[in-house]
This record gives C-alpha cells, structure tokens and sequence, in this order.
C-alpha cells in the first residue's frame, strides 16, 4: 500500500464558515532557472490557478475518502460507536511552466465538497511547494496563514444538487485567512484517477426549453451568456408523456446562473449532475454536454449478433462509468453517490475485466479498510462510510470479494498485507452474529438485507420483492468469502487459519441444508430468486437442486432474482454448461428482463427490473463478466492470476452465428472473433493458452490463431 506522506510546517488555513466557495490567494518568488512541485491537502473540493492558468484538468479533487473522526453520527436507531481508520489523499503537480521569474500568484478556488455534505466539519486546505535550483538546491514554501480570502462568483455548492453562481458582484474585499485545526489523518501522495472531462455531447433541442443529450450521463451542460439575466437549469433522466421534466427523476438537481452582459461560458465548477434531458429558462445557448467521470479507459470491446447483448454492454459500460466519481464506485451518480459495498463487490470482477481500473480499485479497497470497525470486525454498507443500509454477507464481504478478484485480474498479492487480518476480523463478526450457524443479524437498528431490487411477485410497482431468506443470503456469502480466502491462504503463505476456516465452512454448509433443503424435492428455500443457484454454487444440494433449477428457468424464461441472485444463477448456468438457459435468460423479452429495458428506452442499468427509481444502477451489469468469458469464451484457468494462463471456449455459438471483443490485460491484449465459419484468436507474449472446440483442444501461440470449421 501506499507510504504516508507530510507537509512539513505547513498550517491548515480557511475562512471558518460552512458552505462558502472562496478564492484563498498567495504570492511566491520563483526564479526562471528553478522547478517546482505542489502537493495540496484538501479537506473540502478545490480547483488551483497560478497566475490566473488552471493548473491540469482533474476536477472534483481530492478524492472521496473517510476523512477524519466525526461524531454525534446517529445509524439507525442508535449513535454511531464504530471506530474507522481515516486517511485523505493529495495530489501534486509540477508548476514550473506556469510560473515566471520574481512575483507569482497561486489561487486555490475552495470549496464544500463531499467534506461538508457529510458534515466533518468547515473546508480548510493545506500545501507546500518544494522548489529545486539548477544546482541541486532546495527550499520549500508552505501555507502559513498570511494568505488572504475572498467570496467568488460561486454563491452556493452542493455536492448532490448543485450550485448558484452570481457574477453581478463587485469590489469583493480581501480577507486575512483563519488558521484551522489539523486533522489527524494520515496523508498519502493520490495515485487513483481523479475525474476528467471524458467526451463531449451536442444535445438535439426538443421544444419548450428541453433539450435531450441522448443518453444518461453524469457531468454538465456548458451555457453561453452575453447579457445580464437569470437562467435556471434542471435535470432529469425522464420525460413525462407531455414532453415536461419527470420531477420524480429530477431529485433536485438544478443549476442557477445571476450573469452580467459579458459574454461568459457557465458550468458547474465543483459538481457534476446526472441527467439525460434538461430544462434551461433564460436566453442562453447552449453549446455542449460534458461527460465527466473517472479518468479510466475503457480497454475491451464486444459486438455480436444479439442487439440485446449489444445493447447490455454498452448500458452497462456507460452506467459504470457514470458510477465513478472521485476514487469510488458509486450506487448511481445522483441521490446518494454513495460506495456500497454490496454493489461494488458485485460488479468488481466485470469492471476489472472491461475497463483499465487497476489504481481506481486499490484506492477503494483501502476504503474498505478504513470503513471497518477496529474493534467487532464489522464491515460498513458504503466506503467510504456513509449511514446507510445493506447487509452482513452481501455488503460485508467486499472485505474478501474485491482484493481476490483484484488480485486474480492484476497478479499482485501485495493488496492482501493489508486485507488479511481484516479478512479474519470479518469472520469472527460474522460468527458473532450466526444463530444455529446461519448469520443473522448485523448490527441493532439497522438493516440486514440478503439480496436486493428483486422484481415484486405481485405488484408491479412495489418494491420490496424479496423472499429468498435473508439467513440463507448472508450465510452463502460468508462461506464463499471463506473458501476464497483458503485459496489467499495459499497464496500469502499464511496457512495457519485453513484447518479452522475450513471447519466453518463445513458447519456453515451444514446448517445450510439442515434449515433450508427440502428433502422431498430437492429445493432449497423453494427454489425461489435463484436459491438452488446459491446452494449449487456451494455444492449443496443433489442432482434435482440444478435440474429443479433448469426446469424453473426454461419454463418462465426470464429472471426473478435480485442482484446477487442474477448474477450467481447466470454464471452457474454457465459453468455447469447450460448456456443455453444462460443465453436464454440474457436475451429474455419477457417483462422481466434487458430487453424490456431496451424497449422502455433505456441507455443505462435501471436499479429495478420494473424501471422504479433510479435508471442509472451498474449492478445488475454484473452478468456482462460471463459476455467474454463464455459468450467470447476467455476464461483464466483455476490457478492462473493476472492472465498468464487462459482457455479460449465459446459457449454460446449454436446460438449466436457471430460475435467479436476483446480485453486488455495486464500480459497484453487478447482478441477473439467468430463466425459459422471460423474462429480467429489474437494472443500477447508470455501467456499459455489453448482453444477448446466440440471437444477437442488446441494449444494457441502468441500472435494470430486461426481456425477454420
């Protein structure tokens, strides 16, 4: 992990009151023959200038941690006793190129951010610039509070919202800074994406003041103004039959422009909105939408003859991304923002494989380490830590779930020095909320989901469909948890818990079907919402538990699970070679499915099946994982970590005449594409590899394999 860093002498500084976006000014002597670095420690959001130049195009920064120790948190029914580990990340920059000899000024636009929207407290910064001579010389400059502060054109600042912006106000005066408590949080040199401007969208005018940009996106509408005026912006993912703003998708997202008569492009500055159609009252032009998230590269690709698949993962990519904002893996990109675990464990693994967001992950694992409780081993439902609601197993586990998968996509087993003992920790909470060897509970107060969003049995737009038990939810993912963490075991070479481990596993297992297997059927907890693809998962069960699971499935042909249950029915399916029930339930139109999305109008993940809510939710995107590893057919092998050995099997090709992708590994990138026809593999250096085809297997070399049929 990461070493700690320190801004020598330098003070915390600000100006004491809450919610005011201001410009904290200084002035630096520099000479032309020097060089420079900034690192900046920001409890709040900040944007810098040096002699009036925006310095780089990161936005948002610094990137959302668990900052410091608050208090009076109320979780539930109960106050907030847990004890976490903090930590704030700094970027730095190298300035040279944008100071001159003798007098320059640095501008540090500040700014509430996620810092006071969770109420740590007031937004304060701190920096130093070490400057070096052409001799090797050395002197470093720092914030002492002889700065001085002003109010900006940025009255109001809200992190889910928005903002309000007044350029009508004149002779602003100077103030003399405060200097401000430092926290007691370990600092680290920022090595994560921060998010950038990724692309730019030309919106269609659809009458009446709304625009449509297309699809739904996070980032902003850039405005030109050239008289004084007030213009008002919202937004929505939704239109309402009669072409107006749906307000229940609005969720108050708006932006307010006071201008003058100079001509001036308007945005939000320290925010990022999530819409698909706005309303803009005022005469201004409106020249682009810009797409923001994190700075990571989309490094894979997918066609293929199904437009249902098509359309799956390229719904799933963009609401992904739409999902991250400011080093974590968000639930949806407007109401809540907020890094569950349950979510991000569930879609890690898809994520890894489709995108180039290897330093994105290791920063969020770290916040998972910072959201556990130091002394029960409890795992919070969002990290960074935010009250809010999710489960023991399903939640928790991302203790394990996300540094194994981190570790079998990247082959970098450094990330379980600092998980290890947390992974253990977990356990024993998890024992201590078991009753008859099932888990539970979690904490008093608070909720204990099993899975979650599954499609209401009855009512279309109700929203609490669950039936599969939660005791049987949470207990498969502790014991899953724990089979991973035998095979961590062997990888650390710490192997003094497996005899220990391994008997829980066997209790666990064993209650398991002692409370929930009907011995009459076969069933586990009726085969309801993908059970007996829980239990097959964890070899429970006999030969009627998948075959109950095969007939349920080919007969209503559509899912009626939750999130974790669609992605753990489909890749069973898969792995017990049943593709085409997998293929089927993907490509399903029946009401419950993709393709119902589709025919809704849909171009992100909705977070219910019956399109209630939210329509920006990655999790259920989860299941485009098994695109390239069955329908492409790129599998690592058991043992293999970080690509080095890998079969070519297509599943799926009896039902799909064509398909075509590829993924960009850590060894390099690896491309398959097929017809009726042939097959062709493209292969980087240094793997092992081999196609496996009706039967019959081939070794493959690096470079271009072909193979006709």
């Amino acid at each position: 992990m990461l070493k700690e860093i320190n801004l020598g002498k330098a003070k915390w500084i600000g100006t004491s009151e809450k919610s005011l976006p201001v410009d904290i000014q200084t002035a630096i002597d520099f000479k032309a023959d020097e060089k420079a670095v900034i690192t900046i420690a920001c409890m709040g959001t900040f944007k810098l200038y040096v002699n009036g130049k925006k310095v780089s195009d990161d936005l948002f920064l610094p990137l959302n941690t668990d900052f410091e120790e608050r208090y009076n948190i109320e979780y539930g029914d109960l106050p907030f006793e847990e004890k976490l580990a903090h930590r704030l990340y700094c970027p730095y920059y190298d300035i040279t190129e944008y100071l001159k000899d003798e007098k320059n000024t640095i501008d540090f636009m500040l700014a509430p951010g996620f810092y006071e929207f969770y109420e740590y407290g007031t937004a304060k910064i701190s920096w130093k610039i070490d400057i070096t001579g052409i001799n090797g010389e050395s002197r470093q400059l720092v914030s002492d509070g002889t700065e001085k502060y002003k109010e900006i054109f940025v009255k109001e600042s809200n992190m889910i919202t928005g903002e309000t912006h007044d350029f009508t106000a004149d002779n602003i005066p100077w103030q003399d800074v405060k200097i401000l408590t430092s926290p007691e949080t370990p600092l680290y040199l920022q090595d994560c994406p921060a998010d950038k401007i990724a692309r730019v969208i030309k919106p269609k005018y659809l009458g009446n003041n709304i625009y449509d940009a297309g699809e739904i996106m996070t980032g902003y509408v850039v405005l030109k103004s050239t008289k004084a005026q007030t213009i008002n912006v919202r937004y929505s993912e939704l239109l309402n039959e009669d072409g107006t703003l749906n307000e229940m998708h609005i969720y108050d997202q708006h932006t307010t422009y006071i201008t003058d008569d100079k001509e001036r492009l308007l945005h939000p500055e320290f925010t990022w909105l999530c819409f698909r159609y706005f309303e803009v009252t005022g005469d201004a032009e409106v020249t682009e939408c810009a797409v923001i998230h994190s700075d990571v590269e989309v490094s894979s690709e997918f066609e293929c003859s199904s437009d249902i698949l098509n359309w799956l993962r390229k719904a799933y990519i963009r609401t992904q991304l739409a999902n991250m904002h400011c080093g974590i893996p968000s639930d949806c990109p407007h109401t809540e923002r907020r890094g569950y675990t349950g979510d991000g464990q569930l879609t890690c693994a898809a994520s890894m494989m489709q995108l180039d967001a290897q330093k994105f992950y290791k920063k969020w694992i770290a916040d998972i380490c910072d959201c556990q409780d130091q002394k029960t081993g409890h795992i919070q439902y969002t990290a960074p830590f935010v009250p809010s609601g999710g489960g023991p197993g399903g939640w928790g586990c991302a203790i394990v779930m996300v540094p194994y998968e981190y570790y079998r996509s990247y082959g970098d087993k450094e990330i379980f020095t600092e998980t290890f003992p947390k992974m253990l920790k977990w356990f024993e909470y998890m024992e201590m909320h078991s009753e008859n060897e099932l888990v539970t509970s979690d904490l008093p107060g608070v909720w204990c989901l099993g899975d979650w969003c599954a499609p209401s049995q009855n009512q279309l737009n109700k929203l609490d469909g669950m039936i599969i038990p939660r005791p049987f939810v949470n207990t498969y993912f502790y014991v899953k948890a724990m089979e991973f963490f035998l095979e961590i075991c062997d990888v650390t070479g710490n192997t003094e818990h497996k005899a220990e481990i391994q008997n829980r596993i066997n209790i666990k297992k064993n209650a398991i079907t002692a409370t929930y297997f009907d011995e009459a059927t076969g069933d586990f907890a009726n085969n309801d919402q993908g059970a007996n693809g829980f239990a097959v998962d964890l070899k429970l069960g006999d030969e009627r538990t998948f075959a109950n699971m095969i007939s349920k499935y080919t007969t209503t042909k559509k899912y009626d699970t939750g999130i974790f249950g669609t992605d753990i029915v489909t890749r069973i399916l898969f792995e017990k070679n049943r593709a085409d029930v997998a293929f089927s339930l993907l490509t399903s139109k029946e009401d419950i499915s993709f393709y119902n999305q589709i025919q809704n109008g849909a171009t992100t993940l909705l977070e219910y099946w019956n399109g209630v809510r939210s329509q920006c939710h990655p999790m259920f995107g989860a299941v485009t994982k098994y695109l390239f590893e069955y329908i492409l057919g790129i599998r690592q092998t058991k043992n293999s970590v970080g690509y080095d050995e890998i079969i070519i099997e297509p599943v799926c090709m009896e039902y799909l005449p064509s398909a075509k992708g590829k993924i960009k590994t850590i060894k390099g990138e690896i491309a398959v594409e097929y017809d009726e026809k042939e097959i062709s593999i493209i292969l980087p250096e240094n793997i092992k590899a081999k196609l496996i085809s009706n039967g019959s297997e081939y070794e493959l070399a690096a470079g271009l394999n072909n193979f006709k049929f």
